[in-house]
């Protein structure tokens, strides 16, 4: 999944995303680039663009709602004071209309050329991206995305439940393409899966899964036949079944091909929270032989005290009693690795990993609604597929741990797919939380200050679609409840 040529493609990308006027076109044309995007140079772009974007949200937002992490020195985001996290929200809604638009065109060219798999990997992007921006703000633009990317121009907003209908029908369709599809990627540009259609449809198929789940509490919706119907015919719905078939991005760590995180040259005040710390440090906190092995492998000790326990920080609160935890934080909590800035290439983007689609199937079958295998085999299963991603061998009795082994609870089940979404995809285990409730977090002391002790559902509206789309806005704004950030979505109950 790793291409020397991407650099280059990425460039191009660039140069047909921001195409200028006057004179300054006219000198900085050059003459051995074609004039005229297709799928297959702007396929590179639509998968790596919004990347970097959906990572950084993550770390800003989804990590901090989820109780992840604290950054110590300014915690806003754990205490849910969202209106300074604008930017990198912001900063999401851009470059997702953005990718949204080149597949919308990248899907013309694709019919017009008989190019299924093409306009399959458009219209699976499309769903990931509409999808996300529902799960931020309910009420997007999605019927018109191909509009959102211009101030000039106001798109109308769509319902909650007219978007994932729409994210629904895309991967539907996608996988009947790719089914269909008899001359692939023939024009290169796939750096997710390397050319590969079958992969593609799989991805298509367990993203359906995942939002066929996050609906289930709407009774319109009928995920659980849906969901049976995707799980017992494996020959029309292929799904992930494997680390090595999941959807997920594989950054070389060579500029410009590595994620912001990587980049950062100092993670100073950044601490695993003490939730983070109390779920993975087993039943005997004052002993590390029970620890979740993923703990030591993204956070270390307390630098002044190496030998002692794991030491987190609660969320939700001051900045000056998270610098104060066990007398002064610096010294004596806990402190997020820096692997992954010492080896750039470690973290990738995960669309949607082998340890969520087992996760979901593990609650299918504990909901009786699919019949296959056993929810303690799904459970299981989803659990050493998470360790495997990271290459973490798993301890010989790690599954029989009073902490982790499986007990037909739904709270068993949330709590270690909770810990298999970090550093995958937090944006969906904030989707899975207001879905179910679980885990169960509790609220730092902090939140009732902004929202009454409410975890935050959503995000503010971008400034500037308050002022250039005004009456659009006003409209989605006004069927939500206002733009607050404790609005109920469609699927929640």
């Amino acid at each position: 999944m790793k291409y020397i040529s991407k650099i280059k493609v990425l460039i191009l990308s660039i140069f047909f995303l921001g195409a200028c006027t006057g004179d300054f076109e006219k000198i900085n044309v050059d003459e051995n680039l074609p004039t005229t995007a297709n799928s297959g140079t702007l396929l590179p772009s639509t998968i790596f663009d919004g990347l970097n974007p959906h990572l950084n949200l993550q770390f800003e937002l989804t990590n901090q709602l989820m109780q992840y992490k604290v950054y110590r020195n300014a915690n806003q985001s754990d205490r849910y004071d969202l209106v300074s996290g604008a930017a990198i929200f912001d900063g999401f809604w851009e470059a997702a209309y953005k990718v949204m638009l080149d597949n919308n065109e990248s899907i013309v060219y694709a019919q017009e050329n008989g190019l299924n798999a093409y306009e399959a990997a458009a219209k699976i992007l499309n769903a990931f991206y509409g999808a996300s921006l529902t799960e931020l703000w309910i009420d997007v633009p999605f019927s018109e995305a191909s509009k959102g990317v211009s101030a000039s121009i106001q798109p109308a907003y769509d319902k909650q439940e007219d978007v994932y209908a729409k994210v629904l029908m895309l991967l539907e369709e996608a996988n009947a393409l790719l089914a269909a599809d008899t001359k692939g990627f023939v024009m290169k540009g796939d750096i997710l899966f390397g050319g590969d259609v079958m992969k593609w449809r799989k991805m298509a198929n367990s993203l359906h899964l995942r939002y066929l789940l996050r609906l289930s509490n709407q009774g319109s919706i009928n995920a659980s036949t849906k969901i049976n119907a995707i799980v017992s015919n494996p020959s029309t719905y292929p799904i992930i079944d494997s680390n090595d078939e999941a959807a997920i991005y594989d950054f070389s760590g060579v500029e410009p091909n590595s994620s912001d995180f990587s980049l950062k040259t100092a993670l100073s005040g950044l601490s695993p929270s003490a939730r983070f710390v109390s779920v993975l440090d087993g039943v005997d906190a004052s002993e590390d032989a029970d620890d979740d092995p993923r703990l030591p492998f993204f956070a270390t000790k307390p630098p002044a005290a190496p030998n002692g326990p794991f030491v987190g920080v609660l969320s939700g609160t001051t900045r000056e009693e998270a610098q104060g935890t066990g007398g002064n934080a610096e010294l004596y909590a806990s402190q997020f690795t820096s692997k992954f800035q010492e080896n750039r290439g470690l973290l990738d983007f995960v669309f949607i990993s082998n340890a969520e689609v087992q996760f979901i199937l593990a609650e299918a079958r504990l909901k009786n609604w699919i019949t296959t295998s056993t929810s303690k085999s799904y459970y299981e299963t989803g659990i050493a597929a998470n360790l495997a991603y990271w290459n973490i061998t798993m301890p010989v009795d790690f599954l029989t741990r009073a902490d982790v082994v499986w007990d037909d609870t739904l709270d068993t089940l949330m709590n270690q797919k909770w810990i298999a979404m970090f550093f995958n995809n937090t944006l969906e285990a904030w989707g899975d939380n207001k879905r179910t409730g679980l885990p169960n977090l509790i609220p730092g002391p902090l939140a009732t200050t902004v929202t009454g002790g409410l975890i935050p559902t959503r995000v503010f509206y971008p400034t500037l679609e308050q002022s250039v789309n005004s009456a659009n806005y006003s409209a989605a704004s006004s069927s939500i409840g206002g733009d607050n950030i404790t609005s109920k979505h469609w699927y929640q109950n």
